[in-house]
């Protein structure tokens, strides 16, 4: 047998004791050898089966944040349908971000469920900023702040041409409810857009103009893309029954799902429900809207003495 020829040696007047240590430490190595790499190689492929189980998942809840985000926050903006890819390393997933004018979408570029939120503007002026998809960026004046010069965009009417499709924020002189909105706005423009009153005091005093040492800062003008809101219109092109309503269970499902965003949308809920228990449709207030229509839809407008502030949006061909 072997482990007696293996005594046997032991006996032999040639034996080598370093010949079998070196022996037994060359089988030792090879034995930890492959134990290593066949733990090392079943940690990789559980490494990889999780991955594969939990990619879909972790993408999908960013995806989910992502689209609450541009439900509440961004005028008149959508996200479209989502294309993923899947992969071991550098996973991706993109979605077409749009306005609505008239059922007719305006494209603003691509959205990723990681991508930054940060919206750069180009233009000469704070009255006339631009994105890079070539769209005037509307201007938010709030109610509660006093400003050197307010936008009137309005009065600019004539200067567009004929055929356009006209996208405009209207910024008002104090909070209504949604239905004191809807009676007075004309009937022959789009109610696309309402813009919320969620400001805190601290917000507000933030806001304002001062003097500092070195610069004076004037009051802040909103952009669209900062101001929190809820649709009129679906991201399909049809009216909502009930924006309000549904403006709140979209609230409540931000706080959970909301993802990095979560705080903001906490944020939101927490200034809007004040001192009371809950939060309810009453204590929704619109400060400001974004309405469609053209420029003789939009002349009915004119000299309304709810509106504080015009400001131009996207212009697209009518037909």
């Amino acid at each position: 047998m072997k482990e007696d020829h293996e005594i046997d040696r032991l006996f032999d007047p040639s034996f080598n004791e370093k010949d079998l240590i070196k022996s037994a430490k060359r089988k030792s190595y090879f034995r930890i050898t492959g134990v290593s790499l066949l733990v090392s190689l079943c940690v990789v492929a559980l490494l990889v089966l999780l991955k594969i189980q939990l990619t879909p998942y972790v993408m999908s809840n960013k995806m989910a944040a992502k689209e609450l985000y541009y439900d509440i926050y961004g005028a008149n903006t959508y996200v479209g349908a989502w294309t993923e890819q899947y992969k071991l390393i550098g996973s991706s997933a993109e979605a077409p971000k749009y306005k609505l004018l008239n059922d007719k979408p305006v494209y603003l570029g691509e959205v990723s469920f990681d991508s930054s939120d940060l919206n750069i503007t180009i233009g000469n002026s704070e009255f006339a900023q631009f994105s890079y998809s070539g769209n005037r960026v509307m201007n938010f004046f709030h109610p509660a702040l006093q400003y050197e010069e307010y936008a009137n965009d309005i009065n600019l009417l004539d200067e567009v041409n004929d055929g356009k499709l006209i996208e405009m924020a209207l910024s008002f002189d104090k909070a209504y409810t949604y239905d004191e909105v809807v009676s007075m706005l004309p009937e022959n423009v789009t109610l696309q857009w309402n813009w919320i009153d969620a400001y805190s005091k601290d917000e507000l005093a933030g806001m304002k103009a001062f003097t500092s040492e070195h610069a004076e800062y004037p009051t802040t003008i909103l952009k669209e893309y900062e101001v929190p809101g809820f649709p009129s219109i679906s991201e399909a092109g049809e009216t909502i029954d009930n924006p309000v309503a549904e403006f709140l269970e979209t609230l409540d499902l931000a706080q959970s799902k909301g993802g990095s965003y979560k705080d903001d949308f906490t944020h939101i809920y927490e200034t809007l429900k004040k001192d009371n228990h809950s939060l309810t449709a009453e204590n929704v207030k619109v400060i400001g809207v974004v309405v469609v229509g053209d420029k003789q839809q939009l002349a009915s407008l004119s000299d309304q003495p709810y509106i504080k502030a015009s400001s131009f949006g996207a212009i697209i061909d009518q037909y």
